[in-house]
């Protein structure tokens, strides 16, 4: 049960993402949107497995880490040139 948990604390810290950086409010269904919150929700579920022992963290650094999470994919890609340039 805590691996969903930390999966929607993954898709909420890039809901937040999207909230805080849309300029209307079509942006946040269309289709980056809905693949910030896909990769928002896998770094979630990423993260249920790579957690530390300390226990007050984990959610806010779920959350963080969803929030980043899609800038953190789109970084790694572009660098192995494997993502097309937004020009």
């Amino acid at each position: 049960m805590d691996i969903l948990l930390f999966v929607f604390h993954g898709f909420l810290g890039a809901l937040l993402s999207m909230m805080l950086w849309s300029k209307s409010y079509r942006d946040l269904y269309d289709y980056a949107a809905i693949r910030s919150y896909v990769v928002g929700a896998i770094v979630g579920y990423i993260y249920y497995y790579l957690y530390s022992e300390y226990a007050f963290p984990n959610a806010v650094m779920c959350i963080v880490a969803g929030y980043f999470g899609q800038d953190f994919v789109e970084a790694l890609l572009s660098r192995f040139k494997l993502l097309v340039s937004k020009t």
